[in-house]
């Protein structure tokens, strides 16, 4: 919808019927499946545009950038498909979740992270906002009774002493 909104005020007046109008029926093409549709008629707009002119360079330009950007992108825009399947077709909900779950955690100044220790931490954050921190604790129990039992030894998660955490064959 941004770039609808872009390439709209390249075409239409800031604020005017006109503008809306034109980015509601795009966005039914859009939503409709139709993203090609939209390149088209962004195409079509193109060869109305006037080469010369006050600003129309520049209005040809950004028009063009977003036309390509979008003609790039056509088979990722189905959205009638997504729909159905019932699967998420805007970034925001991807991106508030990234920001709670990674950069509240991992992106305060300072912090340098490599991969295998922000892998670990990372999942335990999951553990944090997913409140599963019982389960988390009884499958560490678990498994490590039973991998106590396998190698015949005693473990004791519990211990005054530090000892290297087991890794389950996740080296």
């Amino acid at each position: 919808m941004e770039y609808l909104w872009k390439a709209g005020a390249c075409l239409y007046k800031e604020g005017s019927d006109e503008l809306i109008e034109w980015v509601e029926a795009q966005k039914d093409f859009l939503y409709d499946g139709r993203a090609s549709a939209i390149v088209d008629e962004l195409d079509k707009r193109l060869g109305l545009l006037p080469r010369r002119g006050p600003g129309n360079k520049s209005r040809r330009e950004r028009l063009e950038k977003i036309r390509n950007y979008l003609n790039k992108r056509i088979d990722k825009m189905d959205y009638k498909t997504l729909q159905e399947r019932d699967l998420e077709i805007s970034s925001g909900a991807v991106e508030g979740a990234v920001n709670y779950v990674i950069a509240k955690r991992f992106d305060s100044g300072g912090m340098r992270w490599i991969k295998e220790r922000a892998e670990a931490l990372l999942q335990l954050r999951c553990i944090e906002v997913n409140d599963d921190w019982d389960a988390f604790i009884d499958f560490v129990h678990d498994k490590t009774s039973r991998q106590a039992q396998r190698l015949n030894e005693n473990f004791f998660l519990k211990s005054k002493e530090a000892m290297e955490l087991p890794t389950y064959g996740l080296n």
